[in-house]
């Protein structure tokens, strides 16, 4: 059983060597039978038992067994060729009513080679020719496939769909010598089906002109059931369709269908007098609705992605103005306590400084003009509530320049970075950095601020790089230590969290890189507008 396949090809190709051996003893016997010389009889059964040889032997070739098939046809095509070589030599003789004489044995060869040509020709011109005289009696026809392709073109997101309907009844118009052609479609509700295109556009004396109702849900369900359907499947279920219509016209129909949901109707005429409507036209006529309705809910649903993409485009706007707002007030309520620490509270305290050294100062001069030692601890006490009050106001400046600290807003983002740099003990680098909108140099200050102080909590005594650098619309900054290290990919600290919010807020990004033993690397990006560059530094101008 397993070598019945290679038997079949074998006797395949040693059957198409008989039948070559065979085509070409018949043409070369005609032809020595009606005199001619060349070629020799033996020569031609040398051909055709050469021709039976390679049959067997070509069996057992692997590659030549795969092709067998075809081989076997082409094959039986040529001994069909020769067999009519023969039918016209032999009318020849019929013709003549006697064989050639000696003069006419010149000419058996050449007939014989015109007669094949002319056999091997016969095929292709004839349909060639049928296929020509067709289309100048019925124009140039398309395939459903050719047909909806050269709309496909034309059916871009940009081109309404009106259109894209209106080219293919054209088209299926003029390719098919219809009388008409109607579309009705979807009314984007699914509830009914609206004519919504005429080929030709009926004129006001036609009574097609008048736009017939609607077809409902009912009327829809018995659609789907229909594929192509004529006039006797219209009397029955749809007989309003064929209201006020020309009597005697060739109609069919053919519903789009998609899951189960009607999406158009394709209905087509032709005069009575036209070509009857084939078999061939009805499947074409289903084919093209098919894909109609395939093309009809693709529109769909690119309309709906669409609108999807817009509402995700506006959320996101919404969500990234949010951010903004959010960020921005939280500067704004930093600026303030600011402001408030600054004129209020360490106001006070640097008053209580001053009024604590006068009566220190009192204190000792009382003391020295009356030569009484018994106060010389009272000035020592008001010494050490100096020291205190000192410390009170350095560490509530600090507090105020880390909540928003004056120099970002006067002095500008690198000299405020330089400042916490030299206070964490950092280095710092810099490189074309000027003055950006207030948002963008409180997100990138507050950021570094933040990866400095992770910096010297969790690597004390590393070596700390921050690095500051623009080049024509991105800010970019790195803080770099060489501390130990953790295993990154874990879930972000509210440190990281809060660098990532600050960023995304003026559309930037952060991301840190570490590894247990090679230190930590938190690396940003702002985008910053070339003309919101611009006008920073006109308003920079302007202030001064």
């Amino acid at each position: 059983m397993a070598d019945r396949p290679g038997r079949r090809a074998r006797r395949s190709l040693l059957l198409s060597g008989l039948l070559i051996a065979v085509a070409v003893l018949a043409v070369g016997a005609t032809a020595v039978g009606l005199g001619a010389r060349r070629p020799s009889l033996p020569v031609i059964e040398a051909v055709a038992a050469a021709a039976l040889v390679l049959g067997a032997v070509a069996g057992w070739v692997p590659g030549l067994r795969r092709g067998s098939s075809r081989l076997l046809v082409t094959c039986a095509g040529i001994a069909a060729v020769a067999g009519a070589v023969v039918l016209g030599l032999g009318a020849l003789v019929l013709v003549l009513g006697r064989l050639p004489n000696v003069a006419e044995a010149a000419l058996v060869g050449p007939a014989v080679v015109a007669a094949v040509i002319a056999a091997l020709l016969a095929g292709p011109l004839g349909r060639r020719a049928a296929g020509s005289v067709r289309s100048a009696l019925l124009g140039a026809r398309r395939s459903p496939d050719e047909l909806l392709a050269d709309v496909a073109e034309r059916a871009g997101r940009d081109v309404a769909i009106d259109d894209v309907l209106r080219r293919l009844a054209e088209s299926m118009r003029r390719d098919w010598r219809l009388a008409r052609v109607e579309l009705w479609t979807d009314d984007g509700t699914g509830a009914e089906l609206h004519r919504g295109l005429v080929v030709p556009q009926p004129v006001d004396t036609d009574p097609d002109a008048a736009a017939p109702a609607p077809l409902g849900r009912a009327e829809q369900a018995a659609l789907q059931r229909a594929g192509v359907a004529g006039p006797g499947w219209l009397r029955v279920w749809l007989p309003r369709l064929l209201d006020h219509r020309t009597a005697g016209r060739q109609l069919r129909l053919a519903p789009a269908v998609h899951a189960g949901k009607v999406l158009a109707l394709v209905l087509i005429e032709r005069a009575p007098d036209a070509d009857v409507f084939t078999g061939g036209d009805e499947r074409a006529l289903a084919e093209v609705a098919r894909r109609l309705a395939i093309v009809l809910r693709n529109r769909v649903l690119d309309e709906q992605l669409q609108v999807t993409l817009a509402d995700l485009r506006r959320t996101n706007a919404d969500l990234l103005a949010s951010r903004r707002r959010l960020v921005a007030t939280a500067d704004a309520e930093r600026r303030r306590i600011e402001r408030d620490l600054h004129d209020g509270a360490q106001q006070h305290l640097v008053a209580l400084a001053v009024g604590l050294r006068l009566v220190r100062d009192e204190l000792r001069s009382a003391g020295n003009g009356n030569g009484n030692g018994s106060g010389e601890s009272e000035p020592a006490l008001l010494d050490e509530l100096d020291r205190g009050v000192r410390e009170a106001i350095a560490t509530l400046r600090d507090l105020a320049h880390g909540i928003y600290p004056p120099l970002l807003r006067d002095g500008g983002l690198t000299e405020a970075l330089r400042v916490a740099a030299t206070r964490g003990r950092a280095q710092f680098v810099t490189d074309g950095v000027g003055r950006y909108p207030e948002q963008v140099e409180a997100a990138v200050y507050f950021c570094c601020l933040e990866a400095l102080q992770n910096a010297a909590k969790h690597a004390p005594g590393a070596h700390v790089e921050l690095r500051l650098a623009a080049d024509e619309d991105t800010l970019r900054f790195t803080v770099t230590d060489t501390g130990p290290g953790f295993v990154a990919g874990g879930v972000p600290g509210a440190g990281l969290q809060n660098m990532a919010d600050r960023v995304g807020a003026v559309g930037g990004s952060v991301e840190c890189r570490s590894a247990p033993g090679a230190g930590t690397t938190v690396e940003g990006n702002v985008p910053v507008p070339e003309e919101s560059v611009a006008a920073t530094g006109v308003a920079a101008l302007g202030a001064r």
